[in-house]
């Protein structure tokens, strides 16, 4: 076939999914799927807080500059929430969906300026909702989305600022890396990649005339998000850093027990898990990379250019958590922002291939009959991009179905062992027998019971789902394990709070041995219903004497 022949085609099958162009359909799909999320959150959601979130929570009811393992950006955000919605699971998941939202315009508008395809930026926004790791993040109120919405408007900001000659692009730049901090310090791993590339592609930048005075102002607006956990730490004995080094398992961290020795599991579970999470649309942001550096445009701000800058962007936070690998084992959704970054070039990818694709079936249709196979699976022609987006659609759609309702996944035969209900749905009968625990108790005492345990977020979700939501306390620190935000407070310190001698307790977790020295008499009551972890007991201790010297285990 001729290259006209061919021109022909491509212009009788016309541009693929020429609708995407609109602001206002990005817009509407962003709308529809947050209304949607907002609804299943308020009215159709299953399981209640896990263990992070009811930490979360716990913050929320504190507020402070600060807190021991995080900035405060998620239990500002949880507080303003429930303010406004109630203390309740929608209240303190909310900010999820709203946080998605953002991530998912910012993602948009990156797209759409810097792929040079108006249509990007729609299936951007797409890419990431079909991400089954974005579409858990943007239900459940941990520090990941928000920190991703902050990741993704920096990093718009960063590319108007570079290649727009932005002015207010530079507050805005500031602005998302400060908030950035306040919900997960690897924020500022995006410098690094922004400096790289401004100085290594410096001819092609359009910066403004003024590019000096706006930089050392981003500065300061950044610096505005970085002072308050500075300041709360300096105040309270840096125990963020002991913190982050006992995740590296290095000297002066938190972590009471010796430093593993290192795994070559670690990191190969890193990256077989940094594969896992890009998925099918990693795939795509692979392709749309490679396309993106072999463009003929070779404009300061065409595909090309866009690709490295993306590459650039996304690079420290994986070699950071590479390196981490080798001291620590660490978990697959540290690197989120990373992928992230790289689904604009898998938007790319996606509407270039699909228009290969769109004249490919053109081409095939208009072949006489019986039409020779063109495809590996199919008689249709097939390609990699078109294969690997509908692998995107099927794994998206499944997922996103099913993590709306884990407990009726968990019925379909074979995956009752790979959905972990129990874990999902035990803190609200977990709370219900350690009421009726407590009530016992109290009848027995005729003195008011507390909560301890062992772990903080076993502990932080008593407190949300225990009637009156109480005060909880929580042994780790205590029992060889990791400090704990409920160390710090006065009120929860096990040391310092007051009034609990001769308290009964209901205990979860540890051993007998370890809540021994604490009361004068312990009694074990086995698991708690739904229990999903065995081996974790709970217990009853009758008149708490204090914390003695070298009580609860060395």
């Amino acid at each position: 076939m001729t290259r006209a022949e061919t021109k022909h085609i491509h212009a009788r099958a016309g541009t693929w999914a020429p609708w995407a162009e609109s602001s206002a359909v990005v817009l509407a799909l962003v709308l529809l799927a947050t209304i949607a999320r907002l609804v299943y959150l308020a009215w159709f959601n299953p399981y209640p807080l896990i263990e992070d979130e009811a930490h979360y929570w716990e913050w929320s009811r504190r507020l402070e500059w600060s807190y021991y393992s995080k900035g405060p950006g998620i239990a500002w955000a949880i507080a303003a929430s429930v303010k406004l919605l109630g203390t309740s699971e929608f209240g303190v998941r909310a900010p999820a969906a709203i946080a998605g939202a953002i991530a998912a315009l910012a993602m948009a508008g990156l797209a759409r300026d810097a792929m040079g395809d108006k249509r990007a930026g729609f299936f951007a926004a797409v890419c990431l909702m079909l991400s089954p790791v974005f579409q858990a993040l943007s239900l459940l109120s941990t520090i990941d989305m928000p920190y991703v919405a902050c990741w993704m408007l920096a990093v718009w900001a960063a590319w108007r600022c570079l290649h727009r000659a932005g002015t207010w692009s530079w507050v805005g730049l500031g602005a998302a890396i400060g908030a950035g901090v306040l919900f997960k310090y690897t924020a500022l791993l995006l410098v690094p990649g922004l400096l790289v590339y401004a100085v290594a592609r410096r001819g092609r930048l359009r910066l403004h005339r003024r590019a000096g005075t706006l930089v050392l102002g981003a500065i300061a607006i950044g610096l505005l998000g970085i002072a308050p956990v500075v300041i709360w730490n300096a105040e309270n004995g840096w125990p963020t850093v002991h913190h982050l080094l006992g995740h590296l398992g290095v000297k002066g961290g938190d972590m009471p027990e010796a430093r593993e020795t290192y795994s070559p599991l670690w990191t190969l579970t890193f990256l077989v898990s940094q594969l896992g999470l890009a998925g099918a649309v990693g795939v795509l942001a692979v392709i749309g990379g490679v396309k993106a550096l072999r463009d003929h445009d070779v404009s300061s701000d065409g595909p090309r250019e866009s690709a490295v800058f993306l590459l650039l962007a996304a690079a420290p936070i994986f070699l950071f958590y590479l390196f981490v690998s080798f001291v620590s084992e660490g978990e697959a959704n540290w690197a989120i922002a990373g992928h992230a970054t790289l689904i604009p070039l898998a938007a790319f990818g996606l509407v270039r291939g699909m228009d290969r694709f769109t004249v490919l079936m053109a081409r095939w249709r208009g072949l006489a009959e019986p039409r020779p196979r063109w495809g590996f699976l199919l008689r249709r022609p097939e390609t990699a991009t078109q294969v690997a987006w509908h692998i995107a659609i099927g794994i998206g759609l499944v997922a996103g179905i099913g993590m709306l309702r884990p407990d009726w996944a968990s019925s379909l035969p074979g995956l009752g062992r790979y959905v972990p209900v129990a874990r999902l749905t035990s803190a609200t009968s977990n709370a219900g027998q350690v009421s009726e625990l407590l009530a016992s108790l109290r009848e027995q005492t005729h003195s008011e019971p507390m909560v301890i345990s062992q772990h903080y977020g076993r502990a932080s979700q008593m407190a949300f789902y225990l009637p009156g939501r109480p005060t909880v306390f929580c042994s780790s620190s205590l029992m060889a394990g990791r400090r704990c935000q409920y160390d710090l407070w006065a009120d929860t310190d096990l040391r310092r709070a007051t009034g609990l001698i001769g308290r009964p307790a209901v205990l979860l977790g540890a051993t007998r041995e370890q809540w021994a020295p604490w009361f004068e008499r312990v009694e074990e009551i086995g698991e708690l219903r739904g229990e999903h972890k065995r081996g974790r007991p709970a217990f009853l201790g009758y008149g708490f004497k204090g914390i003695g010297a070298g009580a609860g285990g060395s």
